[in-house]
């Protein structure tokens, strides 16, 4: 228990010490939709997003959807997902609750239901999926990365989110 204590303690000394309670760069600004923070759009552009948690607080167990349109530039042959889920604890230290890869080529199938290697086109989306029943009350930034086979970024986007219990 102590050393929990020293590691939290020292990660917030060095985030105030350091200005980073904040560590996201193009932060999305409010629970208002998604936030594109890719580096550039040579691979795809997502439009049409939208969902049923913008602009919402939401609860844990909370059915929630994603939907948009994929407008694919470049072919993806294999690709990863890089999922983030970070809740800003009590404005000092972001606190990480997911930090995992995916292949993007099984999430494709479940979002689009296409295949890799994904041809240059338009796709129609769609995720849905459960708010965790581990999230505490407060904010939360949920981020994705999606990355090619050669490991260029295919994509970035970001929400802000709202829980309560």
């Amino acid at each position: 228990m102590s050393f929990l204590l020293i590691v939290l303690l020292f990660v917030l000394v060095v985030s105030t010490l350091t200005g980073s309670a904040n560590n996201y760069y193009n932060e999305p600004l409010g629970n208002k939709g998604l936030t594109d923070c890719s580096n550039t759009n040579d691979y795809l552009t997502i439009t049409n997003v939208s969902s049923n948690i913008f602009g919402q607080t939401i609860k844990p167990g909370h059915k929630y959807y994603f939907k948009g349109i994929i407008n694919l530039k470049k072919e993806i042959k294999w690709g990863i997902m890089h999922a983030k889920i970070t809740h800003q604890f009590k404005n000092y230290v972001n606190l990480t609750f997911e930090d995992a890869n995916y292949n993007l080529c099984d999430i494709s199938v479940s979002v689009t239901g296409k295949y890799c290697p994904l041809k240059p086109g338009i796709y129609h989306g769609i995720y849905k999926d459960t708010i965790p029943s581990v999230l505490w009350p407060g904010k939360y930034i949920f981020k994705i990365h999606g990355y090619n086979e050669d490991n260029v970024e295919l994509f970035c986007a970001m929400t802000e989110v709202n829980v309560e219990k």
